[in-house]
């Protein structure tokens, strides 16, 4: 499991793709410092104006970095060397989990922390209230992160990177089924388990103000559990799934 983590660390760091798909979001995160600067505005909330995007772009980059491996037969190959299937998807699993917390990590840096000191924050910033979210945020980005390992690895080619990517507006779009129901527990659980929605309810916990405000049926502290479960049912689903793929 070391050595495959460590050749893990040395591909997907170092590649091309990853220091693009990272370097976006502290690109964007530098040009909102400026804009702030430049507006007299303040950068309290920045941390959270890309968590709508960031897991599109975690699609992405840990989804063409596993595609890859598919592609260029690097997992086939480390079969034929005697790794076992599950330290392979592990191994994925951890880089790709810790892609994740490097690139959110990198954008909290540069909007909150250089951007409070060369725009500031406002009055009534609330630090507490705002690293709740930002660890909130992580949970979220987390689990789509889960879920993107688990399509490109029980997937070949580049159709789980399509899917990961678009995973976002999948479940924002599923919605939709409540077209059919009529059942306001049903909604409830739904809206906050559902990732995509769980960006909006942060969002909603951290700006606490009158334009966007948190509503009643949402519950915050759901989102930990929730996290949590998903990760570990597709994680296992996605071993079970990896175990049994032929792998040409």
């Amino acid at each position: 499991m070391l050595k495959l983590l460590s050749v893990n660390f040395r591909r997907a760091f170092l590649r091309k793709r990853f220091i693009i798909g990272g370097g976006f979001p502290l690109f964007i995160g530098i040009l909102i410092v400026i804009f702030a600067y430049r507006n007299g505005a303040t950068v309290e909330h920045t941390p959270f104006l890309m968590s709508g995007f960031l897991p599109m772009l975690i699609g992405i980059t840990a989804g063409l970095y596993i595609s890859q491996d598919y592609t260029n037969n690097t997992i086939r190959n480390k079969i034929i060397c005697g790794h076992s299937r599950i330290s392979i998807y592990l191994s994925n699993f951890i880089t790709s989990m810790l892609g994740t917390i490097i690139i959110y990590g990198l954008y909290v840096l540069i909007t909150l922390g250089i951007g409070s000191i060369i725009a500031g924050v406002s009055s009534d910033f609330d630090l507490e209230r705002t690293i709740k979210g930002i660890l909130l945020t992580y949970c979220i980005l987390l689990t789509f992160t889960s879920l993107t390992v688990m399509f490109c690895m029980i997937t070949s080619g580049v159709s789980g990177t399509v899917i990961s990517t678009l995973l976002y507006i999948i479940l924002g779009m599923s919605s939709l089924v409540f077209v059919f129901i009529d059942s306001d527990t049903i909604r409830e659980w739904f809206m906050n388990i559902n990732p995509t929605y769980q960006i909006d309810n942060v969002q909603s916990y951290v700006y606490d103000s009158d334009l966007l405000p948190l509503e009643d049926d949402v519950h915050i502290s759901w989102i930990p559990i929730s996290s949590l479960v998903v990760i570990t049912l597709s994680t296992v689903l996605g071993i079970s799934v990896f175990n049994k793929k032929d792998i040409k």
